[in-house]
C-alpha cells in the first residue's frame, strides 16, 4: 500500500535507494569473511606488514622466497634479488622506524634489505649455518635484534645484522621457534622452544625457566609467543599439542586457557595474534583448524574461519591502523584476508502494522553503548557484549505507520538495515525475550513514484 504524506516523509524512489546504499555501505571481498588474496598455492610460513603504510605487506614461502604486495595483498610479486639462499624463508622482521629495512631469516643465516625488498643482502657475520626460524627486533632501537636458530641458540645484533653474537647463557635449549620483546622493557624478552618459555630481563644475558603451571613444559614445544601491548605482563604461548596458555605476570604463572579444542588439529597453536587496539581481542591460527577469535582476553574463544578454504594456519598479521583488517598465511594456499565491519540483520524485511522485528548486531566494539536511530529519530541505547554483538527486538503497534523504516545502531562506527510496513503482509509475532523497542508514529518514509516522460 502506498500513500503521500507531508513533505518530511515523502522520499523520491532516487534518493531512496541513495539513502540504502550509502547508509548500508558496500560489502566488497573480505568483509566479514575471509578470502583468498594469493600467493596463490603459497605456503606461507611468515607475514610481516610495513608499520607506517600497512597496505604493504610481506611473506615468507616455503620454496619461493619472499613476496610483497603494496594493495593489501590485492596482488605479489616475488623479491628475491639478492637472496642467494631464497628457497624457503622461515621468519621476517621490520624496523619499526625504517620499515624500508627487513630481515629473512633462510638457512644459512639471515638476510637484508634496505630498500623494501628491492635488494638483499646477506648479514651472518658470525651466524651458524644453520635454519633461522625466528626474529625479532627491540622497538625502541631497532639496530638490535635477535635471531633464533634450530641447533644453534639464540644470537644477537646490536648493528643491525652487521655482527652477531650468541647469546645463550641459561638457556636450556638450543632450538628456538619463537620469539616476543617487551615493548615497553625490551631488555625483557622470552623465547619459545620444545621446553616451554625461557625468559631474560637483561636483553639475553642470562636466561631462566618460566615455565610453572605449563602442561607438560619438559616435553611440550612452544610454537608461538604473544605479548599484551599495553599490559605487557600479559603474555600468551601456543603450544604444539596443548593449545594456548596465559600468563598475567610475566611467565610467573601459567593458565591453560581451554578454548576451542574440541578437535585434534586445534591443539596445534602455530601463531598468535593480540589486537594492537583492544588487547583483549586476540587470534590464534592453528594446524588444522584454521582461527580462532577471543574477545575477552582468551576467556572464551569462537571458531573464526568462515570462507577459510586453506585450515592450515601458519601466520597471522594484523593492520595495525585498522586492527579490524586481518591477514592469515596458510601452508599451501597463500594469504587469505578478512576486514571485520559491523552488520545488523533482521528476522523479517517486511510485516504489516503490529509487527515484532528482531535486530542483531555484530563485529562492534565489544562491551560498549550503542545508540539505536530509526529514520534518523534517537529510540534508544543497547549494550554490546564481550564479542561485539547484540539482539533487540523493534515493536510496531497496529496504528504505527505503513512505509519504509531504516533502522542504524552506532557507536563509533554504525551499520544499517530496513523494514517496511504494509497492511497485506503478515503480522510477524515477536521471537525472543530481549529488550523492546518501540517504533514511534509520524516517522515512516514513503516512496513516490514520478511518471516516466520519455521524448
Amino acid at each position: 500500500m502506498l500513500r503521500t504524506t507531508t513533505l518530511r516523509k515523502v522520499l523520491l524512489i532516487g534518493l531512496l535507494t541513495f539513502l540504502i546504499t550509502s547508509q548500508a555501505g558496500t560489502v566488497s571481498a573480505g568483509t566479514n569473511v575471509w578470502t583468498s588474496n594469493g600467493p596463490e598455492g603459497g605456503a606461507i610460513l611468515a607475514l610481516a606488514i610495513d608499520p607506517m603504510t600497512p597496505t604493504t605487506l610481506y611473506a615468507a614461502t616455503h620454496d619461493g622466497g619472499v613476496f610483497k604486495s603494496t594493495n593489501g595483498g590485492g596482488a605479489w610479486s616475488a623479491v628475491n634479488t639478492g637472496l642467494t639462499n631464497r628457497y624457503t624463508v622461515y621468519a621476517l622482521a621490520i624496523d619499526p622506524t625504517t620499515p624500508s629495512t627487513i630481515y629473512a631469516g633462510v638457512f644459512g643465516g639471515v638476510f637484508k634489505s634496505t630498500n623494501g625488498g628491492g635488494n638483499w643482502s646477506a648479514a651472518n657475520t658470525s651466524l651458524p649455518y644453520t635454519y633461522v626460524d625466528a626474529l625479532a627486533i627491540d622497538p625502541t632501537t631497532p639496530t638490535t635484534l635477535y635471531a633464533g636458530t634450530l641447533n644453534g641458540g639464540l644470537f644477537k645484533s646490536t648493528n643491525g645484522g652487521g655482527a652477531w653474537s650468541a647469546v645463550n647463557t641459561g638457556l636450556n635449549s638450543t632450538n628456538v621457534a619463537a620469539l616476543a620483546i617487551d615493548p615497553t622493557t625490551p631488555n625483557t624478552l622470552y623465547v619459545g622452544n620444545g621446553v616451554g618459555v625461557i625468559k631474560s630481563t637483561n636483553g639475553g644475558g642470562n636466561w631462566s625457566e618460566v615455565n610453572t603451571g605449563l602442561t607438560d613444559w619438559h616435553t611440550v614445544t612452544v610454537n608461538a609467543l604473544a605479548i599484551d601491548p599495553m599490559t605487557p605482563s600479559t603474555l600468551y604461548a601456543g603450544t604444539e599439542t596443548d593449545g594456548v596458555f596465559k600468563s598475567t605476570n610475566g611467565g610467573g604463572n601459567w593458565s591453560k586457557l581451554d578454548i576451542f579444542l574440541t578437535c585434534t588439529s586445534c591443539t596445534n597453536v602455530r601463531t598468535l595474534a593480540i589486537d594492537p587496539a583492544t588487547p583483549s581481542t586476540l587470534y590464534a591460527g592453528t594446524y588444522g583448524g584454521g582461527v580462532f577469535k577471543s574477545t575477552n582476553g582468551g576467556g572464551n574463544w569462537s571458531a573464526f574461519s568462515t570462507g577459510l578454504t586453506n585450515t592450515y594456519v601458519q601466520a597471522l598479521a594484523i593492520d595495525p591502523t585498522t586492527s579490524s583488517t586481518l591477514y592469515a598465511g596458510t601452508w599451501g594456499g597463500g594469504v587469505f584476508a578478512i576486514q571485520q565491519i559491523p552488520a545488523l540483520a533482521i528476522n523479517y524485511s517486511s510485516g504489516a502494522p503490529g509487527s515484532y522485528f528482531t535486530i542483531t548486531g555484530s563485529n562492534f566494539p565489544p562491551s560498549s553503548i550503542a545508540t539505536i536511530s530509526i529514520n534518523g529519530n534517537i529510540s534508544g541505547t543497547v549494550l554490546t557484549n564481550s564479542s561485539g554483538g547484540f539482539i533487540f527486538l523493534l515493536k510496531t503497534s497496529l496504528t504505527t505507520d505503513e512505509g519504509f523504516y531504516r533502522v542504524t545502531v552506532s557507536v563509533n562506527t554504525s551499520a544499517g538495515t530496513q523494514f517496511t510496513l504494509d497492511a497485506e503482509d503478515d503480522v510477524r509475532p515477536q521471537e525472543g525475550s530481549e529488550t523492546v523497542f518501540v517504533v514511534p508514529d509520524g516517522i515512516a518514509y514513503h516512496v513516490v513514484y514520478l511518471p516516466l516522460i520519455v521524448k
